[in-house]
């Protein structure tokens, strides 16, 4: 056996090397396309007012509330995120998506937000949807369920389909 090992070395040498680098530039054409792909979080402070596609995105007030003062479900907080948002360039097209995300427990979470949470009641004069598609000016208010005492310091993600891999997250 040893002899046959070395009468073939350079072809089992040639066989270690060129499988694994032609694995590695089999991916190259599926990596980097993956690689671009991937959302690219923005940091916006609240107040700041920033062009997002098309829209200028504003954070007027992001708080987090007992959950227990608005019959939320048991063991939730109740999180508030206030918007202004106006649409001066609206793209032809987009999907406009808001969660909540935290990432104080060492693993990033996130969080849809819901219509109805308890006893909470969105003012009349807010939007509870956010549409990038109609031009003018809204003020949106979106509330979140979260885990009692779990988020402090939450950060909201916009994402639009149009502005995609950017993505802002506002705290």
């Amino acid at each position: 056996m040893t002899a046959w090992l070395q009468k073939n070395r350079w072809f089992l040498i040639a066989l270690v090397v060129l499988i694994p680098a032609a694995f590695v530039v089999s991916l190259i054409p599926r990596f980097f396309p993956y690689f671009a792909d991937q959302p690219r979080p923005e940091a916006v402070e609240l107040g700041d007012v920033v062009r997002y596609s098309g829209v200028d995105i504003q954070l007027t007030q992001l708080e987090v509330l007992d959950g227990r003062g608005f019959d939320a479900p048991a063991g939730a907080d109740v999180v508030v995120a206030t918007f202004s948002i106006d649409v001066i360039d609206p793209p032809e097209f987009t999907i406009c998506d808001v969660t909540l995300v935290s990432d104080e427990s060492g693993v990033e979470r996130e969080w849809k937000s819901e219509l109805f949470i308890g006893d909470y009641e969105t003012p009349d004069y807010f939007e509870t949807t956010c549409n990038l598609t109609d031009v003018g000016r809204y003020h949106l208010q979106m509330v979140f369920a979260v885990p009692h005492g779990e988020v402090v310091d939450p950060e909201v993600q916009v994402t639009s389909s149009d502005a995609l891999p950017r993505v802002l997250r506002l705290s």
